[in-house]
């Protein structure tokens, strides 16, 4: 995969705000890369997204293990705790507000797509660029003119619909997804990631899986030379209206002779 090329091409044809990041899901029997700036440096712990937002817009190469986080729900997400009974879970959404009767936050709760406990050791995310490993994940944040953007170029060569998700919470959880099911998603950050990481107001995620780096990338590049491109171009050749005041000041002027 050439990644390189892939974010190269991202730059051009998107032009995000913030860097396109490769994300690698470590398992817990494989090492965690030394060089990935993790929260205890700086003596916190964090919700996991904030790391995410510290990849793409700091250029850093981080990472984060289950002791590094303190956003519970992202534990239990992640499968970093264990979680003895469902309606724990089911009891905190309510207690957040998230639904209005309790069968409503049960069903919520019992469709998340936890991971097996202990199955992950951490994730790490790192501009593409700067990919030290290579990722599982790439993962691009713009505005929703870009997402169709991206969608055009991935469609080229994935020639499929493909999800697009919104939840209220767990947005790490569910940008992460695509690594297991192998199909690309877009998310709509929810109420956390929103408030704790500082993603903006118009932004959502492109979450696809890495094998689909060189089809973007000669997708983006062909729907390019046809047209299909961001900024979107309106079409502005032609004659716009003339109102009334237009044509009054228009019969005062005179040709020059």
């Amino acid at each position: 995969m050439d990644y390189q090329k892939c974010y190269d091409t991202i730059l051009k044809t998107i032009m995000p705000q913030s860097f396109p990041i490769g994300v690698k899901i470590i398992k817990k029997d494989e090492p965690f890369p030394e060089k990935a700036v993790r929260p205890a440096k700086f003596n916190i712990k964090i919700s996991l997204c904030q790391w995410t937002t510290i990849a793409r817009k700091w250029g850093w190469v981080v990472g984060a293990m289950g002791e590094d986080i303190n956003c519970t729900p992202c534990l239990a997400a992640f499968g970093f705790k264990r979680i003895p009974d469902i309606k724990d879970v089911a009891r905190f959404f309510m207690s957040m507000g998230y639904t209005k009767t309790e069968e409503q936050a049960l069903s919520m709760a019992e469709s998340v797509e936890y991971r097996t406990p202990g199955d992950v050791k951490g994730v790490v995310m790192f501009p593409l660029n700067k990919a030290p490993m290579p990722p599982d994940l790439v993962m691009i944040y713009g505005m929703p003119a870009q997402m169709f953007r991206l969608a055009s170029g991935l469609f080229y060569n994935y020639g499929k619909s493909f999800t697009s998700q919104s939840h209220i919470g767990l947005s790490c959880l569910h940008a992460v997804l695509p690594y297991w099911n192998q199909e690309p998603a877009f998310t709509n950050p929810g109420r956390g990631e929103r408030m704790l990481a500082a993603t903006g107001d118009t932004e959502m995620c492109l979450s696809m899986p890495a094998k689909y780096v060189n089809d973007l990338t000669e997708g983006l590049e062909a729907t390019q030379k046809t047209g299909t491109r961001y900024p979107v171009q309106n079409y502005l050749l032609y004659n716009p209206p003339s109102i009334p005041a237009m044509r009054e000041l228009e019969a005062k002027l005179s040709d020059i002779e």
